[in-house]
């Protein structure tokens, strides 16, 4: 029994709360982290005492209402930055590389929500809008939109060179008409096309000297010259 109270008292004096965070603040184990809520704000820490994240809440429901931001632990640099509207993204969403620049940005919508979950969650479902992705020296990855959710409409991917990576629609995340993929060099890697539903009707390969390599249709299969 002695040795339990040693113990007890020795654990509670390492989870003493850090210097800067309130002693309201209430450690999360499994998280690691520090929180502290009101009905008007939630503020987070990582347990070495640095801030987390920012956000406002609803005073009524309790759910996240207004502008949200997180922080790297590193620099105190901004990771991500949005707002919620009942507890759903909404707007223009920003995420960061840890040297500040713009790795992520996303167009939410909490009035177009994707409605097929199995799993209801507030954290995803409502993109809305473009979308793009960037390398870390702010040169553009990948750009497209989204509707109520789901990828629709054309996407496009480049290299770090900025040559075009690859293109083609999307319709319900599904593939659709003429996809086209490419090597660094600009050469054509292969082409799809697809149906409505999704279904391939051709695809074509290429050698990185733009020889046709092989051939592959709905009915029949893959025919290779090489």
């Amino acid at each position: 029994m002695k040795f339990l109270f040693l113990f007890f008292l020795i654990f509670c004096k390492e989870r003493s709360n850090p210097n800067g965070i309130p002693t309201e603040a209430k450690f999360d184990r499994k998280k690691n982290i520090y929180v502290l809520r009101t009905k008007e704000f939630e503020q987070v820490w990582y347990d070495s005492g640095k801030i987390y994240s920012k956000a406002f809440l609803n005073p009524t429901t309790g759910l996240f209402e207004g502008e949200y931001i997180s922080y790297s632990e590193k620099n105190g640099n901004i990771i991500s930055k949005g707002f919620y509207k009942n507890c759903l993204k909404d707007g223009l969403w920003y995420w960061y590389f840890p040297n500040g620049n713009i790795y992520y940005k996303q167009e939410f919508s909490a009035a177009n929500r994707r409605q097929d979950f199995i799993v209801d969650t507030c954290q995803i479902g409502t993109e809305h809008g473009k979308v793009s992705r960037y390398y870390p020296n702010g040169k553009l990855e990948e750009e497209g939109n989204f509707h109520t959710g789901y990828k629709n409409g054309e996407f496009k991917k480049y290299y770090q060179n900025s040559k075009l990576e690859y293109l083609g629609s999307y319709k319900k995340e599904n593939k659709i008409g003429k996809w086209e993929y490419y090597y660094p060099n600009g050469k054509l890697e292969s082409k799809e096309i697809f149906d409505q539903k999704s279904n391939l009707i051709i695809r074509e390969t290429y050698f990185s000297d733009g020889k046709l390599n092989c051939i592959k249709t709905k009915t029949e299969e893959a025919k290779c010259l090489n």
